[in-house]
Formats: C-alpha cells, structure tokens, sequence
C-alpha cells in the first residue's frame, strides 16, 4: 500500500518521532500525543488555537472535520455540552485523536472518512481548519459536505489564512449557507461561522 508524508492522505508514511503537546486554554491544562507526519505535529497549530478562541458556546453534536490528533474537538468537549464526532482521512491521525481523547477525559466517537464518505446523520457544530494543502476543490467539497450535514440553524466553523483562500473560501461559503460571519480578522487570519437556513424560512 502506498505511504506518503501528506497529512491529509489515509496512509502517511511510517512514524518515527512521538512526542507530547502541551496546552493552556481556557485555564485547562491539555496534554495531546502526537507524531511526524502528523499536521502540525511539534506544536499545536496557532489557527487552530485562534479559532478556539473565537468559537460560541456549542451544544448537541459536535463533528470536528479532519481532525488530525483531536486537538480542536477535544478541547470543545471539554467546555461545552457536546457529543463529540471526530473523523479523519489518516488512519493513523484518528488513532492519535482517540487516545488523546481518553487522556483528557473526553467521550468521542471517532471515525474513518474521506470528507463525509462514511459519516451518517446530522451535527448542531461542525469544526474545520482546512487542509490548505489538498486544494481547493478537496477544501470547497468539506465545505458543501458540512452544510448537507448540518441542521436546520447549524453552524460550519472555519479558520483559514488570507494568503491559504480566505476571501475565496467566503464566496464559496456565502453560497452555500444562509448567513456567514467574520468571528475574527487579524494579522490576515480569518475566522468565519456560517450558518444554515432555519428550517422554514424562505
């Protein structure tokens, strides 16, 4: 089977370095293994840091889209009342996510999935840092898959640098959803929630 450095590929190349990420946010103390050939695997990704920052109080089901070793997702389910999904297209990403899980006391179903190929069902949150490097036809895909999963009034959440397609992404987005918000806008880093159409509303 063929292996590749990519993160954002089902089957990375063979890791040979674990080390553990620490991280204060929210006055809780987390701790997250991780690994190279993992995103963003000597630190845990500034973006991803800012978007937590930024991101409403949360309830219901929560999907954290591509979530590499779980940061972004276990962090939610720790400060809100969510059921937290997590899924990736690394295997090897999604096992570091569900371990990383139980070491910070966090329930999380995690699943293998290409995008949405082998999720079912509807989520009230779902949150994304896109994988820039894939493209962006890979990146505008998560973002129709997330509004054909998300309920009536859910919310996708995203976080993308200006120089990665930002203004770009928004268009795409405007799109798709009912109304989208520029949470955060700073440095060229956005953070946007996009919101789908209640249901019956015009």
């Amino acid at each position: 089977m063929k292996t590749t450095n990519q993160y954002f590929n089902e089957n990375p190349a063979a890791l040979t370095h674990e080390r553990t990420l620490k991280l204060n946010i929210f006055d809780i103390d987390f701790s997250f293994l991780a690994n190279n050939g993992l995103f963003s695997c000597d630190k845990v990704d500034a973006a991803s840091i800012t978007l937590l920052e930024n991101i409403l109080p949360l309830t219901g089901h929560l999907l954290d889209l591509g979530c590499g070793y779980g940061t972004i997702g276990i962090v939610l389910a720790r400060i809100n009342d969510v059921i937290l999904t997590m899924s990736d297209i690394n295997r090897i990403a999604l096992q570091y996510a569900a371990k990383n899980a139980v070491a910070n006391g966090v329930e999380a179903a995690c699943i293998h999935s290409d995008g949405f190929d082998n999720l079912e069902g509807m989520y009230d949150n779902v949150v994304l840092n896109p994988p820039i490097h894939a493209g962006k036809e890979v990146m505008y895909k998560l973002y129709s898959g997330a509004g054909a999963h998300l309920v009536p009034g859910g919310a996708l959440y995203i976080v993308i640098h200006k120089k990665h397609g930002a203004e770009s992404s928004l268009e795409v987005l405007k799109g798709i959803y009912a109304e989208c918000t520029t949470l955060y806008k700073k440095k060229g880093l956005y953070v946007f929630r996009c919101v789908t159409k209640t249901e019956g509303c015009l």
